[in-house]
């Protein structure tokens, strides 16, 4: 059995128009032309509109991509269609997926300084995705809910209505204070998250709002051009390569890593789960070969400081992942390679469906090459048996 950990939707054509509330239409993401004719999502903050080709076309030879000029009654409806999402799993061998936001549509709102429209976007996303999309079929497709950018208050609230409405897990943008740390002030979040047994989940493109607020003015004001990720230009009139400049619109593999693993020292160091035992709190796109590396410099840490800088914990920090967190990849050979390290019960598979990174519909292909030689046991406690645990989806799935 194939349980997808982290999978994704591409915006229906109806979606902000249907669900945002009317005085906020104008202000949510728009659909438009592109340069070639296709379809494409004008998002706050963004230089350019977004074409959808490349959320569109999953399965396509890297060298048939067409990330503009693409409509959308040229893509494949299990992108932005619950009930048609169904073929694509079965086409793909997979009995489930837990459908996760996605960063840029959510961005317009996330990113925004007026809380009212941050709280009203992210209200229209939890509204959606849970009484339409994963209603069309509720024993394939299991919501993750997001969580907003606006401070502890707002995300209890938000928790406690996404617990009822029957989401699986919730998705925290940046610390629930909005801060860029870890801090007591966040205790009532995960006080909540413990008491309703939901998980908390860190998905890729973690950041504070006051990060957020500033990177979305840098945008406005195209200022944003010398800060630090890897932007690959077009070829030069001689079909030479031109050299690589930096823009933080393209976040390559480091800077994501990076960021991962921080979250993951502030996590395992700060004593929150001795304050909050049965937490339980996930890295999603993360990948995870390198969490044994992050797992001995912790426990350093721990070993060299607990007594010098009294760091509060009451087992080494290492403890604290296998009990208490898991991770996602796609396709993460030296993670499986190291999987007794991680521990077989800290890694979840995903496919990414429908974004770039997917391997879509070859899932099983690919699985059997990166688990070659894993025991049958171990192969479905990675491949499903870890997201049924994690997300709470025992005797709610129907096998593909």
């Amino acid at each position: 059995m194939l349980i997808s950990a982290d999978s994704h939707i591409l915006d229906p054509p109806h979606l902000w128009r249907q669900w945002l509330p009317a005085r906020y239409r104008d202000r949510g993401p728009q659909l438009v032309e592109d340069a070639d004719g296709g379809h494409a999502w004008r998002y706050a903050g963004a230089r350019d509109p977004e074409p959808i080709g490349l959320a569109g076309l999953p399965g396509r030879p890297a060298d048939e991509l067409r990330p503009s000029g693409v409509r959308y009654d040229e893509i494949r409806p299990g992108t932005f269609d619950g009930a048609a999402r169904v073929a694509d799993q079965d086409a793909d061998g997979v009995a489930a997926e837990v459908i996760f936001p996605s960063a840029r549509p959510l961005g317009h709102f996330l990113d925004d300084p007026d809380r009212d429209l941050v709280l009203a976007g992210v209200d229209a996303y939890n509204r959606f995705i849970v009484e339409e999309f994963c209603a069309a079929a509720p024993d394939r497709l299991f919501p993750v809910a997001q969580l907003p950018t606006t401070g502890v208050d707002d995300c209890v609230r938000t928790l406690r209505v996404s617990a009822e409405r029957g989401f699986v897990a919730a998705v925290l943008p940046c610390w629930p204070t909005g801060g860029d740390h870890l801090d007591a002030d966040s205790a009532a979040f995960w006080s909540c998250a413990e008491d309703l047994g939901l998980p908390i989940c860190m998905h890729v493109g973690f950041r504070s709002r006051q990060e957020r607020l500033l990177l979305r003015e840098l945008h406005e004001r195209r200022l944003d051009d010398e800060l630090t990720s890897v932007r690959f230009h077009p070829y030069g009139p001689d079909h030479a390569p031109r050299p690589l400049t930096y823009h933080h619109r393209a976040p390559n593999f480091g800077v994501s890593l990076g960021r991962a693993a921080a979250v993951l020292s502030d996590l395992l160091l700060s004593g929150l789960f001795d304050a909050y035992p049965r937490l339980r709190i996930g890295l999603i796109e993360t990948w995870v070969g390198w969490i044994p590396r992050a797992l001995e410099a912790v426990d350093d840490i721990w070993a060299r400081n607990r007594f010098l800088r009294h760091v509060p914990l009451r087992r080494p920090p290492s403890t604290y992942w296998h009990t208490n967190m898991t991770a996602s990849f796609l396709d993460d050979r030296a993670g499986v390679a190291a999987r007794h390290v991680i521990g077989l019960g800290n890694l979840m598979w995903s496919t990414d469906y429908p974004h770039f990174g997917t391997f879509w519909p070859r899932s099983r292909e690919v699985v059997d090459a990166s688990l070659a030689g894993v025991p049958p046991d171990e192969r479905h406690r990675i491949l499903a048996g870890n997201a049924m645990r994690f997300y709470g989806l025992t005797n709610r799935v129907r096998p593909a």
